[in-house]
């Protein structure tokens, strides 16, 4: 019930303090116990950063419970104090409520009504926490974002860079190609325009890649449109071609994929932001090329892409045969921080794959098949 929260009680009669540590104890994550005042104000000074609340008597020997709890009241005065008492004076209650304790159990104490108390002292605790969570997970968000536009820039910029020099290195080699026409027939011809066919083909796949990293960081609009899913991942795989041309062939619908293939050869729609789930894609296919590089030889390992259309929704399947994915890692394999791998993609983990797909209204799931991990996308159709 508490499990997130320390507390020290503080109480001089043994019986008492047993009965209540034995009741509370199993719902905090630390129940400490002292016998008096002064005890309990040094144990407190002492571990002050791991307690969240304070419930003392208030007759002690030593220092009594309100001289302890002014004294740490002076130290934090936010920290709630519960007290309990068989006083109910005026002049008593008065100093209570000056020192900043508002919270009493009457003795004979009551023990429901003294979890009343807990409850209603934790309650703003516990609101606090799940703020603070919400504000980390909003600033850590807005660092991705900020951390994939810095990317996207720097990316445009090159891009720009090296798509200059690739123009006039493309219109050159086409020249040559349409000057060697001119020389007569002989093995040297033959070979020079075997030697410039090879050369073009890398500056095409050069081109296609500079294509594919404008489409992918372009951070003009980041507004949902209708558009064909399958083309993302043929962009996506371009994008991850370098790393996974030396570990794992990759197939989309069955295809074994490769720089050429046609992005509108299917059609899948469905109003997303573009760029957006084309990181997801990178991200998943990154972290499937890091488990199949552990496994057998380049031609032992398979990547499998399908995309199909299912009662309005369009399903993407990513399925590896690196051996699946350890059952104490699936638990938490979306959460932050908490992911095992040192390099996934673009430098974005899983967690915020995750929350760009729930973005585009969608889902993501992990599980194991067969000898792999399969990745589960569902997205909504776009009529």
């Amino acid at each position: 019930m508490f499990e997130n929260f320390s507390a020290l009680y503080v109480e001089d009669e043994k019986t008492i303090k047993d009965t209540v540590n034995m009741i509370f104890a199993p719902m905090f994550k630390n129940f400490y116990t002292a016998s008096d005042g002064k005890e309990g104000l040094e144990f407190y000074l002492e571990h002050k950063d791991d307690i969240d609340l304070i419930i003392t008597d208030i007759n002690m020997p030593e220092m009594d419970g309100l001289s302890m709890s002014e004294e740490i009241k002076k130290d934090d005065p936010s920290i709630p104090i519960i007290i309990t008492t068989a006083h109910n004076d005026k002049d008593f209650l008065h100093k209570a409520i000056d020192i900043g304790v508002s919270r009493f159990v009457v003795k004979p104490m009551d023990i429901k009504k003294l979890m009343e108390e807990v409850n209603k002292a934790i309650e703003p605790l516990i609101l606090k926490q799940k703020l603070d969570l919400e504000i980390k997970e909003r600033l850590d968000e807005r660092v991705q974002n900020a951390k994939f536009a810095a990317v996207g820039q720097l990316s445009a910029g090159i891009t720009h860079e090296i798509n200059t020099p690739l123009t006039y290195i493309k219109a050159s080699f086409e020249l040559m190609n349409f000057n060697l026409d001119a020389f007569p027939d002989s093995n040297e011809k033959d070979n020079l325009k075997g030697n410039i066919e090879h050369i073009q083909d890398g500056i095409v796949r050069i081109e296609n890649i500079i294509n594919s990293m404008k489409e992918m960081f372009n951070t003009s609009s980041t507004q949902k449109e209708c558009c064909n899913i399958y083309s993302t991942l043929i962009t996506s795989n371009i994008l991850a071609y370098n790393k996974s041309k030396h570990i794992s062939t990759i197939y989309i619908n069955g295809k074994e994929f490769d720089m050429d293939l046609d992005r509108d050869e299917e059609t899948f729609i469905a109003s997303v932001e573009k760029q957006r789930l084309e990181q997801v894609w990178v991200i998943i296919i990154n972290n499937a090329m890091d488990e199949l590089m552990k496994i057998g030889e380049f031609e032992d390992r398979r990547l499998e892409i399908k995309i199909f259309e299912e009662e309005g929704n369009i399903i993407i399947l990513f399925k590896d045969n690196a051996g699946g994915i350890e059952d104490d890692v699936m638990d938490e394999l979306f959460e932050a921080f908490k992911g095992t791998k040192e390099s996934s993609g673009m430098g974005v983990g899983l967690s915020i794959a995750k929350k760009i797909i729930e973005n585009q209204d969608g889902s993501i799931e992990a599980y194991n098949e067969d000898d792999g991990a399969v990745f589960k996308i569902v997205l909504k159709s776009c009529k």
